[in-house]
């Protein structure tokens, strides 16, 4: 059966808006760090002025007498990092955030003034907060910006979002490496705060896009203790980064299992996104292929043997270098270059690229190319493109034993989906959906596992419905299954 003759009924849609996370750091108040002698877990890194402080019922006091500033340690930072704390009570003082190293400190605070503050040097940004007993103040970074929030009870809610001060270079492996995040406290006229629940983490984003199965060398999803293991694009207020999820193919039950950041060879970790992972059996090692969105809008691919689904990883790439030729079919970087797809099949290595065609009015437009290959990361040459354009998240597909090439397109028409033999871009079909997501240029992640007795197959899209001013910001999950 043509996945073109299936019809995928929606089993449900989801927007996990900040509710993924990996821990990655926290300052436990079960006992008390401020008195005993044995141990020293979240160290004092400044103090200026007359400061009293307190461990009690899970909660960590801290009271200036006049002009008078502190500092605990949390620990290491990393340039995509969030930090949170809840407030139980704040009388003339400010609390929050510090993160300091070889570019001096970024501090980041709520008083009890109604104001939150973030200060770099001579910079300094403002923004109405009144917080109350119990609200969660909370912050996320990202390369170049970060993101204050405040959480009543409901969801976390944007208070600011900064741009033009957080410094590039933050994002830099020399740099982020010897940069430390800490709780700030102080206070000008006297006053205390009371904070429980202080928390390092790395967010799943606002929306998710760009969802894929990771999958091995012939197609195949990666499925262990009943999970699919899926790269998805976490959207921040600005910006994003490549975040990996598990989910239960039976429930709406997604989880973080980790995330993806790239290095090109500069230092720089940065948030590249529209990964393609496989996992050759044969050679034992994982290939990825990815879009340097940072670093020219161009594809990269890197291989190893380290299992790259868990925790906080950040890979080294190579990317393609740029192509001196016009030909769009010549093997090689052209700027634009997007969403790639890896697979072996019949003996060679499959490797589709989005890439921008001129067309006849001047203009260009995305269509998919498939090139082949002896080896899994070098040596393609054309074999195939798509009359059509307007193409975007193209995956190969083995469906009952044969393999087609599913992609979204049109930018000007609702729920596009192509289907196309994969050796024959020439025909094309589109997928069905009793329910469709309602957007444009979704991705065609359409895959077929075993559950029990059955075999069954899984489409997961997502829509372009923006979490923020951010173009990027989207978007909702859809799930369906044939």
């Amino acid at each position: 059966m043509l996945p073109s003759e299936l019809l995928f009924k929606r089993r449900f849609s989801v927007n996990m808006y900040k509710t993924l996370r990996l821990k990655t750091g926290e300052m436990s108040m079960y006992k008390d760090w401020v008195n005993d002698k044995r141990g020293d877990p979240y160290t004092v890194l400044m103090r200026n002025g007359v400061i009293s402080e307190k461990i009690s019922d899970n909660s960590y006091r801290i009271e200036g007498t006049g002009l008078s500033a502190a500092e605990r340690l949390i620990g290491g930072f990393f340039p995509y990092y969030s930090y949170e704390m809840r407030i139980n009570e704040l009388r003339d003082a400010r609390v929050g955030f510090a993160v300091t190293g070889a570019l001096g400190s970024i501090v980041i605070t709520v008083g009890g003034d109604g104001v939150a503050k973030a200060v770099y040097g001579d910079k300094q940004a403002s923004f109405d907060c009144q917080v109350k007993n119990g609200d969660v103040f909370s912050v996320t970074f990202r390369r170049g910006g970060v993101s204050l929030y405040v959480d009543r009870g409901s969801r976390p809610e944007l208070i600011g979002d900064i741009n033009d001060m957080v410094p590039q270079e933050l994002s830099d492996r020399a740099v982020y490496e010897k940069t430390v995040a800490a709780v700030h406290f102080e206070t000008e006229n006297g006053g205390y705060a009371v904070i429980s629940g202080v928390l390092a983490y790395l967010c799943g984003g606002l929306s998710q896009a760009d969802i894929k199965p990771m999958k091995y060398e012939d197609g195949t999803p990666i499925v262990e203790n009943g999970r699919v293991y899926l790269t998805v694009t976490s959207r921040l207020e600005a910006e994003m980064y490549q975040s990996v999820i598990s989910w239960n193919p039976t429930l709406c039950d997604f989880r973080m299992e980790g995330a993806l950041f790239f290095d090109s060879g500069d230092g720089q970790a940065c948030g590249d996104v529209a990964s393609s992972v496989v996992y050759d059996r044969n050679a034992r090692r994982w290939y990825i292929w990815m879009c340097t969105f940072s670093h020219g809008h161009v594809l990269a691919r890197a291989t190893f043997t380290s299992d790259p689904r868990f925790g906080i990883q950040v890979l080294d790439v190579n990317r393609l270098p740029l192509c001196e030729s016009a030909d769009r079919t010549e093997f090689g970087g052209f700027e634009g270059d997007e969403d790639p797809d890896l697979c072996f099949i019949d003996g060679k290595w499959n490797l589709t690229v989005c890439r921008l065609m001129p067309t006849e009015d001047g203009k260009r437009e995305y269509r998919y190319f498939r090139f082949t290959s002896d080896q899994p990361l070098d040596g393609f040459v054309f074999a195939d493109v798509t009359p059509t354009g307007g193409k975007t998240g193209g995956m190969m597909t083995r469906i009952g034993g044969s393999y087609f090439f599913v992609c979204g397109t049109d930018f000007d028409q609702r729920a596009n989906y192509d289907v196309y033999d994969l050796y024959d871009f020439s025909k094309r079909e589109r997928l069905v959906a009793d329910y469709d997501d309602g957007g444009f240029r979704g991705w065609g992640s359409v895959f077929e596992i075993e559950i029990g007795t059955r075999v069954k197959r899984f489409w997961i899209t997502f829509d372009r419905h923006n979490a923020s001013g951010y173009n990027w910001s989207y978007g909702n999950v859809y799930v369906y299954e044939a």
